[in-house]
């Protein structure tokens, strides 16, 4: 299987999925506002409407192919995202035909594939059209928190607001024992996410970060642990994902620039440089520290929020790892967002040890999960999730 690569953005907040700020933060007003509305439509609504979209869909991926202003392409190594990568790897091992979309010159994250002799559209994932309903938008994290939350099932605190509505944000921070976070209400990857705040000046440099893309924000304990995905299929769970960032640990001698220059030295082959760019900059600012700083001996510092081997951290595929008494909490929640496909990100301690015996707790949910995590930890045996969601169209 072909490494994927670490995109480069112009944003140090989007990290390595960088995104156009104006037509999120866009599509986070209209998306909040409209949710409900949305929703109750795609629900009830009768069944010729829905094959309406289908239908809608088909031709508009058609048109543009017959006015030239697309064409398809049969090159895996153009794929959108590495999760579209590995549906695509699957495809060819099944004899599946999959070609991409390309519009204008640019890859875009549509297919289209034929199964059984039919002609099917999808995006990054193949979830059949039946599998795709909503009853709320679970990405949007305080929606899927408040609905947890009314099963007890382990979250952290948090509060959300409106960023172009006058807040009391003094109020706002006294609510939270230290440290916070600061995140847009809507999207993934970490972006425009501000980590480990103790003061108010902080807490207001990460409502600036993350109104960039978002009109609204959310504020959340600040939980210890690494980030973990557990990923479902039809309401089993089949990937359990362990992403640690990076960091360093002092001697009382060196400072954080050579303690990071030492460690990347030592890293393994697959794991990516750290970057000390003005985000991670930020980050240890946050700790009190700066880059040219000497760290106290044996004291751990954290480097930036962002989790995995991408960013210079570890990660592991440990499903079979997983201590028993986890999965019928996250069980419980793939059975509240009831989605054929879903994947659960968790900041949790120690997934070895009894879930009782530690603060931990969901913190999003992704409908379209990606899946490739699952596919290349560097630890651990990947899991072929790809092929289960090909199965679906059994």
């Amino acid at each position: 299987m072909k490494e994927p690569y670490l995109k480069k953005s112009v944003c140090a907040y989007c990290g390595d999925a960088p995104v156009s700020h104006a037509l999120f933060y866009f599509a986070s007003l209209v998306g909040t506002n409209l949710d409900n509305h949305i929703v109750k439509v795609t629900k009830y609504a009768p069944n010729f409407l829905k094959y309406f979209v289908d239908w809608f869909i088909l031709v508009f991926f058609e048109t543009f192919l017959f006015f030239k202003l697309a064409h398809l392409s049969s090159d895996i190594n153009q794929a959108k995202t590495f999760r579209s990568r590995v549906v695509w790897e699957e495809a060819k091992r099944r004899g599946i035909e999959m070609q991409q979309l390309i519009i204008f010159g640019k890859p875009t994250d549509q297919y289209r594939a034929k199964i059984k002799g039919k002609t099917v559209y999808f995006h990054s994932l193949p979830i059949p059209p039946q599998f795709l309903s909503m009853k709320k938008n679970w990405d949007d994290k305080f929606v899927l928190k408040k609905e947890l939350a009314k099963k007890n099932i382990p979250i952290p605190y948090y509060f959300q607001f409106p960023v172009f509505y006058p807040q009391n944000i003094e109020k706002i921070f006294s609510k939270f024992e230290k440290p916070i976070i600061i995140k847009p209400r809507t999207g993934s990857r970490g972006r425009h996410t501000l980590t480990n705040i103790h003061t108010l000046e902080q807490f207001q440099a990460g409502i600036n970060v993350a109104k960039k893309i978002s009109a609204y924000i959310v504020a959340e304990e600040h939980l210890e642990g690494d980030v973990c995905r557990a990923t479902f299929v039809r309401g089993n769970l089949v990937g359990f994902y362990r992403g640690a960032a990076p960091f360093v640990v002092g001697d009382g001698v060196k400072t954080i620039h050579q303690l990071v220059v030492e460690k990347d030295k030592k890293r393994p082959k697959r794991v990516e440089r750290i970057s000390l760019g003005a985000e991670v900059a930020e980050h240890i600012s946050r700790s009190g520290f700066k880059v040219g700083d000497v760290l106290p001996d044996g004291m751990r510092l954290s480097l930036t929020h962002r989790t995995g081997r991408l960013f210079g951290g570890v990660t592991k595929e440990m499903l079979d790892e997983l201590h028993p008494s986890f999965i019928p909490v996250l069980k419980q929640a793939a059975t509240i967002v009831d989605l054929a496909v879903v994947g659960f990100d968790a900041i949790i301690p120690d997934p070895t040890k009894p879930a009782h015996s530690q603060r931990w707790g969901i913190i999003e949910c992704n409908s379209l999960p990606f899946i490739d995590l699952h596919y290349y930890a560097l630890a651990g045996k990947p899991k072929n999730i790809a092929g289960m969601i090909w199965d679906l169209w059994k």
